[in-house]
């Protein structure tokens, strides 16, 4: 066991990316410091994992990452852990929107693609396909779009099954589902155990809710100050926001 050894993992979106996608020069500085004094960092994000790259800065791009929320981790662009929804929860939920009488915009992440049930516009690369052909495919993220605002969602979270849940935050308009044991944390430990690193290891950072096992389990977990209160709740510490440059704060603070 490399006790000595430090793993910093970092969500993407308000948190190592400022509000404009940016990276601060002071947190790019940072980053390269903590790497530099022989610690490591794991990216863990929300995204699939062909929106991450173009977003990483060059000292972060053989970074192992966590990506669809946990759902999957990938070591030099090789898949090492997944947790796709079961599939018979992906045709369940289906056939239920079929039934509802209501307009659905959902969207399927299959293999690094987004297959959605019709078309709309939104910025990316998607595919419009009948998502009942796809079920038994491995998905790693059912995606409820809402292009007017989200509406009232209770009726679609009753039928979630026990073995997918329902990710919902104020900050995006739509609703994401995961398998039920797809979470940061989870996809983390299995990345530190091909490390022989420990839990105790990890110093997380994060803003919104895919991030709250992440900062809850980690030994030191840390919220930014734009972070949602349930992430902020169950940190150990409060950075500044991600346009103030957290993470090079909490990097500095670590270091010294």
């Amino acid at each position: 066991m490399r006790d000595k050894t430090k793993v910093l993992a970092l969500d993407l979106d308000d948190t190592l990316l400022r509000s404009d996608k940016s990276i601060g020069a002071a947190t790019l500085a940072a980053l390269d410091r903590w790497l530099a004094a022989g610690h490591e960092i794991v990216v863990a994000t929300g995204r699939p994992p062909r929106s991450v790259a173009p977003v990483l800065p060059p000292s972060l791009l053989d970074a192992p990452r966590i990506v669809y929320n946990g759902a999957q981790a990938l070591v030099n662009e090789q898949i090492v852990f997944d947790r796709p929804i079961p599939a018979q929860d992906v045709r369940r939920i289906l056939e239920w929107t079929e039934m509802s009488g209501d307009v659905w915009y959902i969207g399927l992440e299959i293999n690094d693609m987004l297959y959605v049930n019709r078309h709309f516009e939104k910025p990316g690369v998607f595919q419009v396909s009948d998502l009942m052909m796809l079920c038994e495919e491995p998905v790693y993220k059912m995606i409820f779009f809402f292009p007017e605002g989200r509406r009232d969602i209770e009726p679609l979270l009753a039928v979630v099954p026990p073995t997918t849940r329902a990710l919902v935050t104020p900050k995006f308009s739509l609703v994401q589902l995961c398998a039920r044991d797809a979470n940061k944390f989870t996809a983390l430990k299995h990345l530190l155990a091909r490390r022989s690193l420990a839990p105790a290891s990890v110093i997380a950072i994060g803003d919104d809710i895919n991030d709250v096992e992440m900062v809850r389990c980690s030994d030191i977990g840390v919220a930014v100050a734009n972070a949602l209160p349930e992430v902020k709740a169950v940190a150990d510490w409060i950075a500044p926001s991600a346009d103030e440059d957290g993470v090079a704060y909490v990097i500095d603070r670590l270091l010294d």
